[in-house]
């Protein structure tokens, strides 16, 4: 096989030249370009060509699940490996949903991101094992479609994400309905619905969900 041309894309500086120094150590892997945001990423891609982007989740820098969907939309060739400390099933269907190819958690041993790296290079995907174990193959096999492109069925319908943007950003049920021309008692249902998929209880739930996964950032904060 190849080498496999890497864009690493990190927030911090010192973790960042960890994994550099990490995977580099690996003749199969070389590392041709980094970056802290979302915009210096896309920056990096008109430059480079990388197979594979290696993103840990920040919603601070704007690394998430809507960058990995505008990668999506621009047809960006490069397949995206997310890396968070989550192991939740509904956190990574959402990403694998946005269009992510691979999924490690950060606990995880680094046979785990070398292997990703391998699968997901070669075009397949990969989900840390420590969650797959723990799904059945009815569910991980939902999850691989999900990452398959813009055909593939999503996590997510396009209105359920905008109704969980909108409870996110601490849109009332009536503000979501007027926005989207619902009437509030189909607004009330897309907010359960959205609880039963992420498996969570509360709009707080709903919220952390949004935000850590970076479907929305800082600035869209009400």
């Amino acid at each position: 096989m190849s080498v496999i041309r890497l864009l690493l894309a990190h927030e911090l500086a010192l973790p960042r030249a960890a994994l550099r120094s990490l995977l580099e150590s690996d003749a199969g892997v070389t590392v041709v370009a980094e970056a802290d945001r979302a915009e210096q990423l896309q920056e990096q891609l008109r430059v480079q060509h990388p197979d594979v982007i290696l993103m840990t989740v920040s919603q601070r820098a704007g690394l998430g699940s809507s960058l990995i969907e505008t990668l999506r939309r621009q047809d960006v060739k490069a397949s995206v490996i997310a890396v968070s400390p989550r192991n939740e099933m509904p956190f990574v269907r959402l990403l694998m949903a946005a269009g992510a190819a691979g999924y490690v958690c950060e606990r995880s041993p680094v046979s785990e991101l070398r292997a990703a790296l391998r699968e997901v290079a070669q075009g397949r995907t990969f989900i840390d094992s420590s969650i797959a174990e723990g799904a059945g193959a009815e569910t991980l096999g939902k999850m691989k479609n999900a990452a398959g492109g813009p055909k593939s069925s999503a996590f997510l319908s396009k209105r359920e994400t905008e109704v969980l943007q909108m409870l996110a950003q601490g849109f009332t049920n009536q503000q979501v309905a007027d926005a989207l021309s619902l009437s509030v008692k189909t607004a009330e249902t897309y907010r359960v619905r959205l609880t039963r998929k992420l498996g969570v209880k509360s709009r707080a739930e709903l919220f952390r969900y949004a935000f850590e996964i970076g479907m929305i950032g800082p600035d869209q904060l009400a």
